[in-house]
């Protein structure tokens, strides 16, 4: 079944926008006027906007903004989409009695602009049930009794707030994102008040750690995450945030240690990320932290390169998923394990494109199997240019390190 909802599309300097037909289609891609569309996000709306312009330019298309005409209107006029955070007018309380006439303002004054795409509900909400439960200083049992009570409460009170809210405005979707940590029951129970879910991981560590360094081990967990949400919201299409400083950038967050400077991820770092995401299903990355770090800065630049990366293989990661799932082997000796080599099949063209990640933090060997249909097929890397043939149904890979593959089809086969 196709979703469909409705947002004008604005280009260029013109906000006499046309409306566009936008679908979820039933693989969680968006479509926006039969175009399929993976969305890259960034959460930092700069206040300068030869700064925005860039954005634009690198190929983001969706912006955080608040619920204010003119601050929509400037992103329209950067050919950018928005989306709003409703706050805490989604929740009408437990028993869905709640005054609904912020929802009712807020529709009423940006709902229909057409640089709107999607609503966004309070950000990490069951993470903040959980705070609000620790912070009570109550006995362990009673804190869990709260902390479940707050999370029936809250879930309770989003749905009805959902339930208004796409009465109010059927035609633009509602997305929560949560904190890394929580248990996909708790998830999957809150994801009735969202058309779109998802979660934001961090994994780079603000300084090295001893006596062994492991601050730059935890990456792979953006893929373990990306494929709970989908659990957790099977028909649903997850949209991950993703690293956007360093967490001794935060200073709010980490005590800042005098005379250290504090790590961010790099771009190969950052790229691996992304792609493992994307092997994992989400459909659409997003960055937060970027109003931390300097412009002039590496990671800026980094980020800007990648969301162009993103922008230019958009005809292949918003491409249907292939119907062949390979059988991948590694060596391994940690047995069944949550992380590995991953491989998503990509139809573009009538051709078979090939997504690999490996999720281990040293170099890797794999085995493809079960490509019986693309014999005789030769890949080659996108990047580097490196060739491999599929043979009686197998494909042989060497990855590097948090490695990520762009496996394009250079002749034969399917």
């Amino acid at each position: 079944m196709r979703t469909l909802v409705c947002f004008g599309f604005v280009a260029g300097l013109s906000l006499a926008a046309a409306a566009a037909e936008v679908a979820i289609a039933p693989d969680r891609m968006f479509e926006i006027d039969g175009q399929r569309t993976f969305v890259i996000g960034l959460y930092e709306n700069p206040d300068d906007d030869a700064v925005l312009a860039e954005v634009a330019r690198a190929g983001f298309n969706l912006v955080r903004c608040s619920d204010n005409v003119a601050a929509l209107d400037r992103l329209a006029a950067h050919g950018l989409h928005a989306w709003v955070n409703v706050g805490g007018r989604i929740d009408l309380g437990k028993d869905g009695t709640g005054d609904a006439s912020g929802l009712e303002a807020m529709v009423a004054s940006c709902g229909a602009h057409p640089a709107l795409l999607v609503w966004e509900e309070p950000d990490e909400a069951l993470w903040n049930c959980w705070l609000e439960a620790y912070r009570s200083r109550k006995p362990l049992k009673e804190t869990f009794d709260l902390f479940f009570d707050r999370v029936n409460t809250t879930s309770a009170g989003f749905l009805a707030g959902y339930n208004a809210l796409k009465r109010l405005d059927p035609k633009h979707p509602v997305w929560i994102n949560h904190a890394a940590g929580n248990s996909i029951e708790h998830l999957a129970l809150i994801a009735r008040a969202a058309d779109i879910v998802g979660c934001d991981i961090y994994p780079v560590m603000p300084y090295p750690t001893r006596p062994v360094d492991i601050s730059h081990s935890g990456l792979s967990w953006v893929g373990i995450c990306a494929t709970r949400m989908q659990q957790s919201a099977p028909e649903k299409p997850v949209w991950m945030v993703l690293q956007g400083c360093g967490w001794a950038d935060a200073g709010d967050v980490f005590k800042v240690r005098e005379g250290v400077v504090g790590q961010r991820p790099n771009f190969h770092e950052t790229r691996f990320m992304a792609y493992d995401a994307i092997v994992r299903g989400a459909r659409a990355i997003l960055y937060w932290g970027t109003h931390r770090i300097a412009k002039d800065s590496e990671m800026w630049g980094d980020l800007l390169k990648m969301a162009r990366e993103l922008a230019d293989r958009q005809d292949l990661i918003a491409a249907p998923d292939a119907a062949i799932v390979p059988s991948v082997e590694t060596f391994s000796v940690f047995g069944k394990a949550l992380i590995g080599v991953k491989a998503l099949g990509k139809e573009v063209g009538g051709k078979t494109w090939w997504i690999i990640v490996n999720e281990f933090a040293f170099p890797m060997t794999c085995t493809l199997s079960g490509l019986d249909k693309l014999n005789g097929t030769v890949y080659k890397e996108a990047d580097t240019a490196k060739e491999a043939t599929v043979t009686s149904g197998v494909l042989r890979l060497n990855l590097g390190a948090y490695d990520a593959q762009i496996l394009k089809p250079a002749s034969g086969g399917q």
